[in-house]
Parts: C-alpha cells; sequence; structure tokens
C-alpha cells in the first residue's frame, strides 16, 4: 500500500524541512481483537505541519507514517473487500480513555503509562509517527487498529466531512464544555478565528446556545465566522479590539464569560478590557502568536481562571462526534485534495493559513462503492 512517511533528512535539525515522501510500504498485520480499515480520507492538522519541520514532541523517522485523523469502513484483511457499508472514525490518540484531568498515560508510576497499544508502544500520544504508536499514522491506505478505537461516523456527514473531525472538534469540545463549561445564553469569544479548532469551536458553542465574538486577522475571515452564526468580531492587528468586542455586547448580557484562546500572550488582559467578567474563563489550547501568556496579580483579583487545554480523551471523542450527529454541524471544508501525492500542497496549505479564510484542508485517499456518503 501506499503511504505518506517523515524521514529525517541528513543534516536537517529541528525546525529545518524533514523529509516527507509517498512510499509504498507492507500492509499492516492484523492481529486478535484487530480490524483493517481501509482509509477513505484522511484530514491535515498544524502538527503534521510541525512534524514536517522535525517539531512536534515524540517523533519518529522510521516506518513513520505521518496523520492522526481519518475517515474509513472495514476490510477484510484477506481479499481487501468491505465488509459493510459502515463509516468510521478513528480514534486519533493512545493513552487517554476518561479522566477529565488529563491522559490516565501521563502519570507516571500508573499502569496506564506502561500499558501497550495494538500499535506495540505505550504512554500518551497521537497516531502520526510519534514514538508512542510506534510510527502509526492515518495518511495511508490501509491503517490496522484495536475494534475499540472506531466510532460510527455521522450519518448526515461524507467520509471526507468526517476526516476533518477527529483532532479539531475533539480540542474544540473540550476546551468549550469540560474545561469552560458554555452553556446556552453565554457569552463566549473566540480568538484567532480561521484555524481548524476555532471554526470547529464557534460552530459547537452556536449549537449549545452560545453568543459568539470573534478576533481574527482579516475582514474576510471574521465575515466567514458571521456566515457560520458569530454575532461580531475584531481585528486583533487593531489595539482597540478589546473595545470594539466590549461595544458588541448586548446591554442586557454585557460581559464575556468564556474566552477561547488560541493565540496566548497578553490574552488575559486584553480578555478582561474586553468585557471578561469577574469569576470569568479564559480556556487557551494553543500558542500560535507568542509561546507565553501573562497572568498577573489583576486576573487574580478578579478570580479569573486561565486554564490549559490540549486534545482530549476517548469518552470526549465519543461525546463529541455524538454533538456533531445531534446538531448536525457539518464541517467547514476549505480545500479537498485528490489523493496522497498531494500532500506538499497541503502541508503548503497549512503553512499558509493566514491567506485563507477558514476550513480544513482534507486528502480523498479511497473509494467505498455504495458505502454511506463515502464522498463529499
Amino acid at each position: 500500500m501506499r503511504a505518506v512517511q517523515l524521514e529525517k533528512k541528513h543534516g536537517a535539525k529541528a525546525g529545518e524541512r524533514q523529509t516527507v515522501a509517498v512510499c509504498d510500504i507492507p500492509l499492516p498485520s492484523v492481529r486478535e481483537n484487530m480490524v483493517l480499515v481501509k482509509v477513505l480520507a484522511a484530514g491535515l492538522n498544524r502538527r503534521d505541519e510541525w512534524s514536517a519541520m522535525g517539531l512536534y514532541p515524540g517523533l519518529v523517522y522510521k516506518n513513520a507514517t505521518m496523520g492522526c485523523d481519518a475517515c474509513g469502513i472495514l476490510v477484510d484483511p484477506h481479499s481487501l473487500e468491505p465488509l459493510e457499508n459502515t463509516l468510521y472514525l478513528l480514534t486519533p490518540m493512545r493513552g487517554w480513555e476518561k479522566d477529565p484531568a488529563g491522559p490516565e498515560a501521563a502519570l507516571p508510576g500508573t499502569s496506564a503509562s506502561a500499558a501497550t497499544n495494538e500499535f506495540g508502544g505505550c504512554g500518551f500520544g497521537l497516531l502520526g509517527a510519534t514514538k508512542q504508536v510506534v510510527g502509526a499514522g492515518t495518511f495511508c491506505e490501509y491503517i490496522a487498529v484495536d475494534k475499540s478505537q472506531l466510532i460510527p461516523a455521522p450519518k448526515h456527514l461524507s467520509a471526507v466531512q468526517c476526516a476533518s473531525l477527529p483532532c479539531a472538534v475533539l480540542t474544540a469540545f473540550r476546551a468549550l464544555f469540560t474545561k469552560g463549561n458554555v452553556g446556552k445564553g453565554a457569552n463566549v469569544l473566540i480568538t484567532g478565528i480561521g484555524g481548524g479548532v476555532a471554526i470547529f469551536a464557534l460552530q459547537l458553542a452556536v449549537a449549545a446556545g452560545a453568543h459568539v465574538f470573534v478576533t481574527g486577522g482579516a475582514e474576510a475571515k471574521i465575515e466567514h465566522a458571521k456566515r457560520h452564526g458569530a454575532t461580531g468580531g475584531a481585528l486583533y492587528r487593531d489595539p482597540e479590539w478589546p473595545a470594539q468586542i466590549r461595544a458588541m455586547l448586548p446591554k442586557e448580557h454585557a460581559w464575556i464569560d468564556v474566552v477561547i484562546d488560541s493565540a496566548g500572550g497578553d490574552i488575559p488582559a486584553q480578555s478582561i478590557r474586553a468585557g471578561l467578567r469577574d469569576g470569568g474563563r479564559i480556556v487557551i489550547y494553543g500558542m500560535t502568536a507568542v509561546p507565553k501568556t501573562t497572568i498577573a496579580m489583576r486576573e487574580v483579583l478578579k478570580n479569573v481562571d486561565v486554564q490549559g487545554s490540549t486534545l482530549g480523551s476517548a469518552n470526549e471523542f465519543r461525546a463529541s462526534v455524538r454533538f456533531v450527529e445531534q446538531h448536525r454541524i457539518v464541517p467547514d471544508i476549505d480545500t479537498v485534495l485528490p489523493g496522497l501525492e498531494h500532500i506538499e500542497e497541503g502541508l503548503s496549505l497549512l503553512a499558509d493559513a493566514g491567506k485563507r479564510s477558514g476550513g480544513k484542508v482534507v486528502m480523498e485517499i479511497g473509494h467505498a462503492g455504495g458505502a454511506q456518503n463515502a464522498k463529499v
């Protein structure tokens, strides 16, 4: 089969481009309790770009298939013929089952930290060329996984749409609901709108009945967010954006309850200027602007909770997929690439995210005949 593999480029250091190549590799072996999945589509994430630059933690460069998001169907390991027409999503990580605080396998000295997954690795990690899953990833034609790691895909979505879900929708779901406790009627500020996680956070929050305000790097991104249900937005490059957001808040609820942030930096102080209430919550899932955030006594005295949030558990993943299906949320797809050989184009689109108004990049890999909504 074909797979996109990550290889160490001779002389390259972390932060320099490694080798990304479409290779012919053996079909994976299918052991007891495992199933063989024919990958129909695979979603790209910023972490794939970071992996290509050698910057993602825990990377391996031998038999290392990239990618953590995928949707596919079950096939017979011998004939490769479809066994059923159901689309499945793959759980994108191993080592985090249900603890709302964080991955069980990241706790030192516990049985979970040493538990071996179906790939022969252990600990908490994502699929996609990492040590914890012995290099297994989703940018390939077939992948063998434990059958417990599959979730039936939302029936209203195609395989391409489903492939955009796993990492991004899970990250957004946990940030909003597990950490941010967002509910109906809440005012939510989402910074850096346009990225996959931010767009999903917008869609999920609107579906939950919240009122969403956004910041973005371009008017096109703000207008794009409004089409997805945002009440209003401001350009984060404008130093007056906090006052602009504050002026948009309704008189009957003239404060922000929760901030979902991907930028870092001085967001706590800026959020208070934008109307974050005393006792409000700032949930940070990324640091795309600055690799630090500033917390002063000002935030402490206002009882502001500043929380970190990354990815989520398998339980939260199942809940996020149910939420998408219940509310018939349709992912925002920017680009569909017709095959693994377009991986470089996909990585370039991730690197140039500022030039796009938003939405996910997905590679269509296989075809499934009569499978449930196999194509867009």
